[in-house]
């Protein structure tokens, strides 16, 4: 994955999670356009760790951490909302996921005016 590539899933993941969160807790409900964007952000960052490329940009990302990220995803792409916790889920999209955005844009962030 090249460095613009990853700029650009970054950057919708960033627009996923915005829209997710926007409404803030009580916006955030099961079936919501906010709740499928909080699934299609995790799946998205989940899908960050399943290419080899990327260990280069993200690979001190914690094994804790992409396991959650994985985790998560299963249970959203194939357990159904039924099995998630949703206040779980809401703390990973508002408190945990978005430190790692910004430090995985961080280590894109040199060469970015090479790459655009």
């Amino acid at each position: 994955m090249t460095r613009a590539k990853l700029r650009d899933s970054l950057d919708a993941i960033a627009s996923f999670l915005d829209h997710a969160v926007a409404g803030g807790r009580t916006g955030f409900a099961r079936n919501s356009p906010a709740y499928a964007s909080g699934s299609m952000a995790i799946i998205r960052a989940a899908a960050l760790f399943e290419s080899c490329e990327v260990h280069v940009f993200l690979g001190d990302t914690p094994d804790d951490v992409v396991a959650a990220l994985r985790t998560i995803r299963n249970i959203a792409s194939h357990g159904g909302y039924r099995a998630m916790n949703d206040d779980v889920f809401w703390a990973t999209l508002t408190d945990h996921l978005p430190p790692y955005l910004e430090r995985w844009r961080a280590s894109i962030a040199p060469d970015v005016a090479r790459d655009s």
